[in-house]
């Protein structure tokens, strides 16, 4: 019995998906869209992407340019908490845009964001210290801690102590 319910719970936990992508919001007004891949540009100091003639300029909307500067902006920062924000235009999805063409990379992890943007230096040397005070607003926890690494950890434990006193 104990090797069936401990088979179950290591079942149950090899499902979850740890796929995040940060997109901005519908209903959102375009001139804070514009703000959001303005800043998310600025960090990342690349987004040909989605410039005329890029893998992901299509389709050209303001909300499809903005999911794919925000979401890079995210995995390159590590999916920081507070990093998908963006003053309220943006938030995380367990699911890609709907708009992504063949051909347009759109990261769903940060090991898949290619190179982290730098911060103040002109060298590009600087390792991502985070969000500064004006970008995405949000709780930001430096230690990379969340809620959901914190559940998982206590359902990890609580399912271990039923299993071994079964």
């Amino acid at each position: 019995m104990r090797s069936l319910l401990g088979l179950l719970f290591l079942l149950a936990l090899t499902t979850y998906s740890s796929a995040t992508y940060c997109l901005c919001r519908d209903g959102i007004e375009e001139k804070d869209l514009q703000t959001s891949i303005d800043y998310a540009c600025g960090v990342l100091k690349d987004c040909n992407q989605i410039h005329d003639k890029g893998p992901c300029y299509q389709p050209n909307t303001i909300k499809s340019h903005c999911d794919w500067a925000v979401n890079t902006y995210f995995q390159r920062s590590g999916q920081i908490s507070g990093s998908c924000n963006f003053s309220g235009t943006a938030t995380t999805s367990q699911n890609p845009p709907s708009t992504v063409v063949t051909g347009c990379i759109y990261p769903s992890s940060p090991g898949s964001a290619g190179t982290t943007p730098t911060t103040g230096t002109t060298s590009g040397t600087q390792p991502f210290q985070g969000p500064p005070a004006f970008g995405p607003v949000g709780v930001f926890d430096p230690s990379g801690n969340s809620a959901s690494s914190l559940f998982i950890s206590i359902a990890l434990t609580l399912g271990f102590f039923v299993i071994a006193f079964l």
